[in-house]
């Protein structure tokens, strides 16, 4: 045993010397090969899985398939008869591909009873003698061979080392009748069996019968289809078979005489219904020139086969692309000798693993373990696709892994002796560290499981005032208060002291010092890796952080309210781009996003929330990105102060500029009430613009027919007045003259203002050009009378008809209709109630539309009244409002000329709904 050598902290203990054995690792080696060569279940199924993955890498076939398939599917059955069909029947179907140029047919059928509605086998038999037919076998589960029936014709021959040992045996076969199978031009077995995943990957080659070979259905399909009088079964050696030979061509198999056929994709075989065949509705092309594999897919008579790939097909279209892969030369190859090479392979890597591990270090282990995986891997990808070779990388793979798991389990385990050997010397540096405590200022005790003092260094007894000799076998609670001191009252000590070392927190106390004195302290926990529990305790005084951070605080304080009593928005970023301080305005102008300000939140991700909220600034709305990056230019370009409107409505003067450190600083006012008077003066303005054009509009219209002949009285009676052709004579002249100015003038005023509602009266409502659609006019007139709702405090509702026609109605004339009618109801609408517009087909099937409102209502006596022109309700309750009669009367005049109806329903103090009913005329022709 290594003597133990000095240290800096005293003598240290021998290193550990690992035991690193191989025979652990190859007692594993021989254990994975005897269940290699059981072939366990875990190991079959890896197997499979990696063939499937090797297989899938493949290159598909090209060109088209020389195979198709005829089903006689539950559409057939339900057309021509149930299963079993009669075998004229099936003749029809193999004649009629004869007639259609198929190269041959294969029965996917077992005809081994006679036909059940008499003697018409021999029609099926006729058939066959049209062109080459494959006759299906089968190989029962338990039947003993009839010793009546001839062997079949021996077209099967050995090439190699005769041993059919590990071919598929079976004492008997079940084969069609004696006149179907003579007429036919070769017979092949029709079982397919699934691996043990119950996925079916394969066809059988050949199958051991007696002392004969009787071929698969679909390699025999190959034989007859290409002519050659037999096929050859190619062995080598004792290891298995290699391949079937066909006419000099060398179809690979696995050593069980299985052929590894291509299944990913079923759509590449042609296939067609029996009854379409039968029918004449299936072209030549189809089938001509190729095999024809003939089956059945009907629910409950064929089983359907599960794919590599997960795809459910019949048995017959699994034969096909078995035979299409033999013919396009997409058969996986699986020579005899590849599972000794596989075998070989996971020797050498496991005796390489074994023999290198005492070098191999955990994360060697790792990277030789991924690059096992990657290797191998990519070793059978490169063989699938190259040579079309299936290699299992399972097996290797698996003995890679387990063998490099085994290394670092014990890696691990020499790891952990390690650990325990720094532990030792770790207790005799505590020697050397307690020296260092000692000089430490802050004070460093440490307690047992009972909270009492087992060592302290010099700054815990000047911050106790206790001689340091005193203090070992004290409560360390005892000299402390605040809330962890008390709660270790409440609780086992050993639990309490393991809690707040566990939580790694720094504990706020207060120290007791002998004197009196009460000193603010700052604790940490920490446990010591002891035999018994002890545990270190560090007291910082923070007396003179805690004034400092006092005097930050009121200087905070005063600084946060002198911000808040601003009276527009304020923010404070740093160089960081992180809210240093902000305003109550500041955080109300965001509105939604102003519940992210808070300190230390960036100004970009402010920005955004604010830019994606309701009342984000109208410039934002379609172009976020780029006013993000307006924004963040601030900090480092100042910029003269904008004008920011928002999509609530709110405007603001934005005042943002850089500040020396590289921050930003902020001004946000808030000038929405100035904007609001600014808006209404324009309006104004533009109000008395119109006003002023559609006076000119009416004078210049009415010229002729009423103002010149007035004017004309007018004028003729001050040329009377001033008697510029002579002195009237009577002095009561003079007096009718004036009388005649006067009359006239008041005359000419009132048929100014009358003019509007008369104009309404005498216009022609002629049948428009095009059409309108009731549900965008009162879109319009509720966008139009929105801004008067938002002021009235009235909300506007909708209940559209989505399947109302469109109008043959000039829509201005809806228009004045239905604003006149909403006008009024907002007007006389109580604050916080709502104004619903309607629009139905009422029961005489004309359109319709209705105004409900939560207003004063009107009595009964005077609804009559309403449409009546020039007349107001006579009440202190609606004189304030403006209007001189004449909107309800434009209304009723509208309605009339279009042959409707006006109704009124109303009731005091709850509101009126006014219906206009139109005719079914009104609505537009369909085009």
């Amino acid at each position: 045993m290594p003597a133990a050598r000095a240290g800096a902290f005293g003598p240290e203990p021998p290193p550990v010397t690992p035991k690193r054995s191989p025979l652990v690792g190859a007692a594993l080696l021989a254990i994975l090969l005897l269940a290699w060569s059981a072939d366990l279940t875990p190991i079959a199924a890896l197997r499979l899985w990696g063939f499937d993955l090797a297989s899938s890498l493949r290159p598909e076939a090209a060109g088209n398939p020389q195979v198709a398939a005829v089903e006689i599917d539950d559409e057939s059955l339900a057309r021509d008869g149930r299963w079993p069909w009669p075998r004229d029947l099936l003749g029809r179907v193999v004649a009629r591909l004869a007639e259609q140029g198929a190269a041959a047919v294969v029965l996917d059928i077992l005809l081994a009873e006679p036909d059940r509605l008499g003697e018409r086998d021999a029609s099926l038999a006729s058939a066959m003698a049209l062109l080459p037919v494959v006759s299906g076998a089968a190989v029962p589960a338990s039947l003993p061979l009839s010793a009546e029936r001839d062997p079949i014709v021996g077209r099967f021959a050995t090439r190699g080392v005769p041993d059919l040992a590990r071919l598929p045996h079976a004492s008997a076969i079940l084969r069609a009748l004696p006149v179907l199978e003579g007429a036919a031009a070769g017979v092949g077995l029709v079982n397919l069996y699934p691996d043990l995943d119950g996925a079916t990957r394969t066809v059988p080659g050949a199958v051991a019968v007696g002392a004969r070979l009787v071929p698969g259905l679909a390699i025999e399909a190959v034989r007859v289809a290409a002519g050659a009088p037999n096929l050859i079964l190619e062995m080598p050696t004792r290891l298995g078979a290699e391949g079937i030979a066909i006419a000099g061509h060398l179809v690979p198999t696995d050593a069980r005489g299985r052929i590894w056929i291509d299944s990913r994709n079923p759509d590449r075989i042609p296939v067609v219904a029996a009854h379409r065949l039968l029918s004449g509705e299936t072209p030549d092309a189809e089938v001509a020139g190729r095999v024809v594999v003939l089956g059945v897919s009907a629910s409950g008579i064929a089983a359907t086969l599960r794919t590599a790939s997960g795809k459910g097909v019949p048995s017959s279209l699994f034969q096909a692309m078995a035979v299409d892969s033999i013919l396009s030369g997409t058969v996986m190859e699986r020579p005899p000798v590849m599972p000794l090479v596989e075998a070989g392979v996971a020797v050498a890597l496991g005796l390489a693993i074994v023999a290198a591990s005492p070098w191999l270090s955990l994360p060697l282990l790792a990277a030789l373990a991924a690059g096992l995986a990657a290797g191998l891997a990519a070793g059978a990808a490169a063989l699938a696709l190259g040579t079309g070779l299936l290699a299992d990388a399972s097996f290797p793979l698996l003995t890679g892994l387990v063998l490099t798991g085994q290394v670092a389990v014990v890696r691990l385990r020499e790891q952990i002796l390690i650990r325990r050997q720094q532990s030792a010397i770790l207790a005799r540096q505590d020697a050397y560290m307690r020296q260092v405590v000692d000089a430490s200022f802050d004070a460093i005790v440490t307690v047992d499981a009972e909270a009492r003092i087992l060592t302290a260094n010099a700054g815990a007894e000047r911050l106790f005032g206790v001689p340091l000799r005193d203090l070992p076998g004290r409560r360390i609670d005892e000299l402390l208060t605040g809330f962890w001191a008390e709660a270790m009252g409440d609780q086992a000590d050993q639990r309490a002291l393991g809690d707040a070392a566990r939580s790694r927190q720094v504990i706020a106390a207060t120290a007791v010092h002998s004197q009196g004195a009460r000193i603010p302290v700052e604790m940490t926990i920490a446990e010591t890796e002891m035999e018994q529990p002890v545990f270190a305790i560090v007291l910082r005084d923070i007396s003179a952080r805690i004034g400092a951070e006092e005097a930050a605080r009121r200087a905070g304080e005063r600084l946060h309210d002198g911000v808040g009593r601003i009276t527009d928005g304020f923010a404070l970023f740093g160089p960081d781009r992180r809210l240093v301080v902000c305003n109550a305005r500041f955080v109300a102008m965001l509105g939604e996003a102003g519940a992210d300000a808070a300190p230390g939140v960036r100004y970009d991700s402010l920005m955004a929330r604010y830019a994606r909220s309701a009342g984000a600034p109208v410039d934002a709305a379609a172009r976020t990105d780029a006013w993000l990056s307006e924004r963040m230019e601030a900090f480092s370009t100042g910029r003269p102060p904008r004008i920011q409107e928002c999509l609530d409505g709110r405007w603001f003067r934005i005042d943002e500029r850089p500040t020396a450190e590289g921050g930003l600083v902020g001004v946000y006012s808030d000038i929405t009430e100035l904007k609001r008077h600014e808006m209404e003066m324009a309006e104004a303005m533009h109000r008395a613009e119109a006003a002023s054009l559609a006076k000119s509009e009416f004078l210049a219209n009415m010229s002729h027919e009423l103002r010149t002949p007035l004017n004309a009285v007018i004028g003729f009676a001050d040329l009377m007045k001033r008697e510029l052709f002579g002195p009237l004579g009577n002095e009561h002249y003079r007096s009718y003259v004036a009388d005649i100015i006067e009359s006239g003038s008041k005359l000419l005023a009132m048929i100014e203002s009358i003019l509007e509602f008369a104009r309404s009266e005498q216009k022609e409502l002629t049948r428009p050009a095009g059409q309108s659609r009731l549900d965008e006019v009162v879109g319009a007139v509720l966008r139009d009378l929105h801004p008067t709702a938002l002021e009235q405090r009235v909300d506007l509702q909708t209940d559209l008809d989505d399947g109302l026609p469109a109008l043959a109605v000039d829509a201005s004339v809806l228009y004045q209709i239905l604003q006149n009618l909403v006008s009024n109801a907002i007007k006389f609408s109580k604050p916080g109630t709502a104004v619903r517009v309607r629009t139905f087909v009422d029961a005489d099937g004309g359109p319709a539309m209705a105004v409900k409102d939560r207003g004063i209502g009107i009595p009964a006596e005077l609804i009559d009244r309403l449409t009546q022109p020039f007349w107001q309700r006579q009440s202190a309750l609606v004189r304030s409002h403006e209007g001189v009669g004449l909107g309800l009367a434009i209304v009723k005049s509208h309605v009339d000329n279009l042959k409707g109806e006006l109704v009124f329903e109303s009731r005091v103090g709850e509101g009126t709904t006014a219906t206009v009913h139109l005719p079914a005329t009104c609505l537009a022709e369909p085009v």
